[in-house]
């Protein structure tokens, strides 16, 4: 499995954990909750780079990759330095200056064997 080209993204970007729960509310007040499936806690990953446009090239055409087989990636998360699988499932591109991009990216953890 690949892993994503560029490893530092622009400090401020955000990790987001969703749990996997069905709520039962009942009439007197009390609920239950039950976990689904066995991944019950995926990681959801916002992040931004600045990149030159060689770096930019190379990152668009590695998810542009991805995209066309429904590959998934491994990424580190920083500061957890855990590598974890993910697909990318969007991105967009700025240019702020010449030769510069900025790349923000959405990567969704996948569970896979």
């Amino acid at each position: 499995m690949a892993a994503f080209p560029i490893t530092n993204p622009r400090y401020g970007f955000t990790v987001t954990r969703k749990p996997k729960m069905n709520i039962i509310s009942f009439g007197d007040g009390f609920q239950q909750r039950l976990t689904k499936g066995l991944n019950q806690n995926p990681t959801s990953l916002n992040l931004k780079f600045s990149l030159s446009q060689t770096q930019s090239t190379t990152a668009i055409t590695f998810l542009n990759e991805r995209i066309e087989d429904g590959e998934s990636f491994t990424f580190t998360i920083p500061n957890e330095s855990v590598t974890k699988n993910f697909i990318c499932l969007k991105y967009s591109t700025g240019i702020p200056f010449l030769n510069r991009v900025d790349l923000n990216c959405v990567f969704e953890e996948v569970f896979e064997p």
